[in-house]
């Protein structure tokens, strides 16, 4: 169990109270039993708090004569997140649980403290480290591989011989491994271009709900560490995804397109085929990539350009609409 003070050491926090008052958890005021911290960032919250039953308040406000342990930091988003984060590392593991309607193939492998839940299917061969979690209703194919620590929720799909890290999180509705998009035509007819390569998935990976990832065709899609998927993301077959990449809501990234590390992809965003995109690129939301993007860049717009060119064409096409008639007079006047 772990003290007000050590988390005043890991939040560079200052601690008025009790600083040697135990702690278990975080929790909203309304929901905070004996042993968790609260947080505060209002006067209302204050009051709110001090009425709770949380053992300790975090806050950036100045306080005085409190009735609970309080511990104040600068930054409470910052606090707040490395806090939670201390926490998710420090939670005890999951005690096993294999709910008696899971259909388990009797040459698959489960770890220690390996839950199944209701109606979940895992298949011939499949192997499930230490610690991880199958939710309800999931499905987990033959000869798929599961690490250490990882949580599968409701509904999630993981078609065969898929590889996951571990402490890998994937939401409701997910689907991993799925064919990928390809078809020839030729005379008449439509061939299925063979999906025989699969989709790896390294260490400390987040998947947002219903998000789709398929698997590669003759190489493998891949998802590097510590790379974090929204909701309602399309990532198609033989895309490599680098490490600490964040890819918003509704992108699309079509196959064999390249991620580099550290880039951020905002919101509906479109990357064409085989396009490469470098290392710390910053996509704007609704930009529709084409061509290959250099390390570092910041870009916007469809087509895309560097952002603060794309804010001046609106710019410029802004003053033209406002201007057409003056613009069409112009012209008229100086055809040459």
């Amino acid at each position: 169990m772990i003290t007000v003070n050590d988390v005043a050491k890991l939040v560079s926090g200052k601690v008025l109270g009790d600083g040697k008052t135990p702690v278990k958890g975080i929790a909203p005021s309304a929901l905070a039993e004996e042993g968790d911290i609260t947080f505060a960032m209002s006067e209302a919250d204050l009051k709110q708090a001090g009425k709770s039953r949380a053992s300790c308040v975090l806050t950036n406000a100045e306080v005085t004569d409190y009735p609970k342990t309080v511990l104040r930091v600068e930054d409470m988003k910052l606090a707040m997140t490395v806090l939670y984060n201390a926490m998710l590392e420090m939670r005890p593991p999951a005690k096993g649980v294999v709910h008696p309607t899971a259909v388990i193939a009797e040459n698959a492998s489960l770890g220690k403290n390996v839950s199944v839940g209701p109606n979940a299917v895992i298949g011939e061969g499949a192997q499930i480290s230490d610690n991880t979690a199958i939710s309800a209703n999931c499905v987990v194919g033959k000869g798929v591989k599961v690490g250490q620590n990882v949580c599968l929720y409701p509904n999630v799909t993981i078609y065969d011989h898929v590889i996951i890290g571990d402490r890998v999180t994937i939401h409701s509705g997910t689907v991993i491994g799925a064919d990928g998009f390809g078809y020839i035509p030729k005379d008449g007819k439509v061939y299925k271009v063979p999906q025989m390569g699969t989709v790896v998935i390294e260490d400390n990976v987040e998947i947002g709900a219903n998000t789709c990832i398929d698997r590669g065709t003759f190489k493998n899609t891949v998802i590097g560490k510590e790379v974090k998927i929204d909701n309602l993301v399309q990532i198609a077959h033989n895309v490599e995804v680098q490490n600490n990449v964040f890819i918003a809501g509704l992108t699309g990234i079509a196959g064999s397109a390249t991620i580099g590390e550290n880039t951020m992809i905002g919101g509906n965003v479109g990357i064409a085929d085989h396009v490469i995109v470098g290392k710390n690129v910053k996509i704007g939301a609704k930009t529709g990539v084409h061509g290959h993007v250099r390390d570092n860049e910041v870009i916007f717009g469809y087509p895309y350009r560097e952002a603060g060119d794309a804010k001046k064409l609106y710019g410029l096409l802004s003053l033209l609409i406002k201007h057409a008639s003056k613009f069409r007079k112009l012209l008229r006047d100086h055809p040459d």
